[in-house]
């Protein structure tokens, strides 16, 4: 049996024996270096998004955006007095003033 194995191992060793080195074709790494530079060319110059005119755009947008919110709040605080009595009304229509149902659990004994 340990003949046998030997004999599969040196088999396998030999298998290799005849084997030659890959032939590349002609100019190969000169074409792939090519390739490589042409494929680390920064794309973004072409791209859309950073032209002037987009990004004046997109910059109004965010303005406009931001103006809107910070006078949607300030029109907000005129309503909180109308909230607090919205608040308070339906607390009366479902009775829930009455104190007899608030307990306090955090009470010392």
């Amino acid at each position: 049996m340990n003949n046998n194995r030997n004999n599969k191992i040196e088999e396998i060793l030999g298998s290799l024996d005849g084997t030659q080195k890959a032939a590349l074709p002609d100019f190969f790494y000169t074409r792939l270096k090519a390739r490589m530079e042409k494929g680390l060319e920064p794309t973004i110059k072409k791209s859309w998004v950073l032209r002037p005119a987009f990004a004046f755009a997109a910059l109004g947008i965010i303005l406009l955006i931001n103006a809107v919110v910070i006078l949607k709040g300030d029109a907000n605080k005129n309503t909180a007095s109308n909230d607090s009595e919205t608040i308070q009304s339906i607390a009366a229509e479902y009775s829930l003033n009455d104190n007899s149902l608030v307990y306090d659990l955090n009470q010392d004994k």
